[in-house]
Order: C-alpha cells, then sequence, then structure tokens
C-alpha cells in the first residue's frame, strides 16, 4: 500500500512537497561504509574538493558527505533521483538526467577535465568498466567503482551495450558490471591502485599512484575480496552459475583481441 501511494505521488505535482517534507527528516548519505571510507582516504591523500559520481540514488550516493564543501556533478538517468538532488543539495552540485553511453559521456570528461578531479564514483549496474575505461585518462585522485561479486576473481566484464539494462539482461538481475580483479587490471595499467573495499563487498576504492607513499601499500584482488550478500542465502560460484552461458569479455586479453580484430 505504501510503495502504491508512493508510485503515485511520483507521478503528480505533490512529488516536490513529498520530497521536501521527506528531507525534513532524512539527508542524503552512503549507503554503507563508504563515507568512513572516504574520509580516511581524504585524511590520507591530497584529494582535490571535486566529484563526479553516476548512478546515484537522491538520497544514498557515495560522496553525500562531501556535498556542500566540495563541487560535484551527479548523474543519473532516472528523473526522481536527479529531482531530489535538485531539490535537497546545495547548488554547489550539479544534477543531471541523462542515460549515459560512449557518445553521451563527453560532458562528464569536459567537467572533469576543467578541474582537478578530486574523487570518480561509477555505479551503473552495466556499462560500469567500459565507462571507467573512457574516464580514468581525466585521473582523478580516487576512484570508487562498483564491482559485481557473483563474478569472483574472473578478470571479467560484460561487453559494452549503450542500452544496457541489468533488469532485461537476465531474470536474477546479477550479470553486469565488471569483476574486482577486472577493474583492478585497468586501475593498475593506468597508475592507480587498489586502497580499500567495502564492508558490503559492492564497492572497490583505488588511487592514483603518485599521491601514495611508501607507508601505502596495494591490495591485491586476491587479498581484498568480499562477497556481497545475497537474501537467499547464495554464493559469489552459486550465483555465477546462473549467468555462466552469458557473454563476458576478459579485460585481460581485451586489447590483444582489439588490436586484432
Amino acid at each position: 500500500m505504501i510503495s502504491e501511494l508512493k508510485s503515485f505521488i511520483k507521478r503528480t505535482p505533490l512529488i516536490d512537497l513529498y520530497i521536501l517534507l521527506k528531507k525534513r527528516f532524512k539527508k542524503p548519505a552512503a549507503q554503507n561504509d563508504e563515507t568512513e571510507i572516504l574520509t580516511r582516504l581524504i585524511r590520507r591523500f591530497e584529494v582535490p574538493h571535486s566529484f563526479v559520481e553516476f548512478g546515484f540514488s537522491g538520497w544514498e550516493f557515495n560522496c553525500a558527505s562531501l556535498v556542500g564543501e566540495w563541487a560535484g556533478l551527479l548523474v543519473d538517468g532516472d528523473p526522481y533521483n536527479v529531482r531530489i538532488a535538485n531539490l535537497v543539495l546545495p547548488k554547489g552540485v550539479t544534477s543531471k538526467c541523462i542515460w549515459l553511453t560512449l557518445d553521451t559521456i563527453d560532458f562528464i570528461e569536459t567537467f572533469a577535465m576543467k578541474r582537478n578531479l578530486g574523487i570518480l564514483s561509477i555505479d551503473v549496474d552495466g556499462n560500469d568498466y567500459w565507462f571507467l575505461d573512457r574516464l580514468i585518462k581525466t585521473r582523478p585522485a580516487i576512484i570508487i567503482c562498483e564491482y559485481n561479486s557473483s563474478f569472483g576473481l574472473k578478470p571479467i566484464s560484460t561487453p559494452y551495450d549503450p542500452d544496457f539494462d541489468r533488469t532485461k539482461k537476465h531474470d536474477s538481475w546479477t550479470y553486469f558490471g565488471a569483476s574486482l580483479t577486472a577493474l583492478s587490471h585497468l586501475a593498475s595499467v593506468n597508475g592507480y591502485s587498489l586502497i580499500e573495499v567495502s564492508n558490503s563487498g559492492v564497492n572497490a576504492f583505488f588511487v592514483r599512484r603518485d599521491l601514495m607513499t611508501v607507508d601505502d601499500h596495494e591490495l591485491k584482488p586476491e587479498h581484498a575480496f568480499r562477497e556481497k550478500y545475497f537474501h537467499d542465502g547464495t554464493r559469489p560460484s552459486q550465483q555465477f552459475e546462473k549467468i555462466k552461458h552469458l557473454p563476458f569479455i576478459d579485460v585481460t586479453k581485451y586489447r590483444d583481441q582489439e588490436e586484432h580484430s
């Protein structure tokens, strides 16, 4: 009943009033321990006060604790999430509603290139690897990217698809994104080190190596890997069994395959 009422309100002019009322009782925050991790990293490393994050939930996103003091760009394909951000967040944060593809991502590159980017956070449940591959050249100090623990330690990503929708790819909704190993490989060859993993087994944190000191140690995926909790109690290998027949890209061989294609 409550969810039905909420869905109805979203389709009416009452939506703004609903959001503003909710603002009195709820503030945007990270979903798990991402705020604590970011706080530690910002204290340890010299991080410019700017961020780009996509996709995001209006009330939950990784860089939520930074708004108000940092310049930010939030991007999502859901108008409701962007509406929340526009009504709730301060003017220093720009929010855009757009379905991201490699053909529409240029404005993020422009935003990042015009400033010394502090944090790039990616969570789109689909083309995460390919967006990071494109944007890593903007050289943020810290990268946060969701990994798919169902892929285990295999160095794989789902193939790029501009219309990627995990709810339509497989009924388990577990076929999306890239493994921790795949993201670590991409980060490493571009001068970044895996530095932390969220306790929920969802987000990986990478730091640009030129910011690191002798006291900082790069983590290996096989040591840092954490499982995401599934409500049915299944483990990553069991989840992968459901989707192993679907197409995957081995990112350690991708460039060689591309050069010889």
